[in-house]
């Protein structure tokens, strides 16, 4: 294994020395993640372009609602996103997701067939997690500036199910940027 990693990475080192006027650019986007100010959370992910303006992201996040559950989500999406000379951009993507949901702020119980209760062990509960994402306030500092970020504000429309056996929707703000480290 560890001759593997370092064949991989001498490869890679040889390539940059053979053409070193390529730089590698890595989008990665640090957002808050929150239905409101009272349920926060935070994502961290990555973007790739993939054909003009579209756009394939992948996530991960977490977010807490106070005495209710905390949140472990996992994300793709196709984004397509469009942006104006000035840098003003402006984003709508899907995705699909799967969300965990631990129990927060008490303890669960169970009644089994007799009538006892007893404490259950929080495991929590896998969910489906589709996603609409509108963005409709974005800047992008690399169109007039040598800055390589892109501020963004999106409204992400998230389900998750089953819930109750249902599909229970959710709204977020997804606020942050987008910095793309340069190799």
């Amino acid at each position: 294994m560890k001759r593997l990693i370092l064949l991989i990475a001498l490869v890679g080192l040889s390539t940059n020395l053979v053409y070193g006027q390529i730089k590698k650019v890595v989008p990665i986007n640090i957002s808050y993640f929150g239905e409101t100010l009272v349920h926060p959370g935070i994502t961290i992910g990555y973007e790739n372009t993939f054909y003009r303006s579209f756009i394939f992201t992948v996530s991960m996040g977490t977010h807490i609602h106070q005495r209710n559950h905390t949140g472990l989500f996992f994300n793709a999406g196709l984004n397509w996103r469009h942006t104006f000379p000035i840098g003003y951009s402006m984003e709508f993507g899907l995705g699909l997701g799967y969300l965990h949901a631990w129990a927060h702020g008490g303890s669960i119980y169970t009644v089994d067939d007799a009538g006892d209760v007893s404490i259950k062990r929080n495991f929590g509960r896998p969910h489906f997690m589709p996603s609409v994402k509108l963005g409709l306030l974005g800047w992008d500092f690399r169109n007039n500036t040598d800055i390589p970020l892109r501020l963004n504000a999106d409204l992400i429309v998230f389900g998750r199910y089953p819930f109750n056996n249902f599909i229970m929707p959710h709204m977020a703000f997804n606020i942050g940027g987008t910095y793309y480290l340069s190799f």
